[in-house]
């Protein structure tokens, strides 16, 4: 029966983490698409699919640095201290990283640096979300607050992850992730019997489109030449 449980859980904690980054997923591969062929990206964050993804665009030439060995980044590096040279990359991704980093306008500034002039800049943070990565999750920023840590690059970009209702959604699937095994029995159950009144949400997210309250924020942003 343990094993039947384990089962159940690995699926519904999956099935959770897709559902709550499919928003993410989609716009990652249109920010993808769009690169020039040869272009040369760095990727600040290592490990996982966004990782996966990036290095596996057909056509770019991609580095992943992460602070953490055992994400297993092509390098070891401080987001706050990269080592590569002025105007050095054609595009940044840094997607998922930025509240981890305790001194986020450092990093912006070290990769205004290595960004070439005309360079992109992407990136995406969470918003309304649950403290993950404990005890290295130190930051949570606003549209107002991105748009101010932005504010000296060009053709400014931000969107929302989701709308009211969805977040709600997401939030309670993720509840499956709670440390503790009865926490995370009862995060199944609510992902299972929760699932009408998330059909009912879903529908009332469609009609309001309320975007005061997100999971997170997407942006996209260009160097001036």
């Amino acid at each position: 029966m343990s094993t039947i449980l384990r089962t159940g859980y690995a699926s519904l904690a999956k099935l959770s983490k897709r559902f709550s980054r499919a928003n993410l997923y989609q716009w990652l591969e249109a920010e993808l698409a769009i690169l020039p062929q040869g272009s040369r990206v760095l990727c600040i964050g290592a490990g996982g699919l966004l990782d996966t993804m990036i290095k596996g665009q057909a056509g770019i030439e991609a580095t992943t640095v992460d602070i953490d060995p055992a994400r297993k980044p092509d390098i070891v590096m401080d987001a706050t201290q990269l080592t590569f040279d002025n105007e050095s990359f054609d595009a940044v991704f840094m997607l998922e990283v930025l509240e981890h980093v305790f001194e986020p306008k450092a990093a912006l500034d070290e990769i205004n640096r290595v960004l070439k002039p005309g360079g992109r800049f992407i990136i995406s943070t969470p918003f309304v979300f649950g403290i993950h990565e404990a005890p290295y999750d130190f930051w949570r920023f606003t549209r107002h607050g991105l748009e101010h840590l932005l504010a000296e690059y060009s053709d400014l970009s931000i969107r929302v992850r989701n709308h009211y209702y969805e977040s709600i959604i997401v939030l309670l699937t993720r509840s499956i992730f709670s440390k503790g095994k009865k926490r995370q029995l009862i995060g199944g159950l609510v992902i299972i019997l929760g699932l009408p009144l998330f059909a009912v949400l879903l529908l009332l997210d469609r009609i309001t489109r309320d975007d005061q309250s997100t999971t997170g924020y997407f942006a996209t942003c260009v160097k001036p030449d």
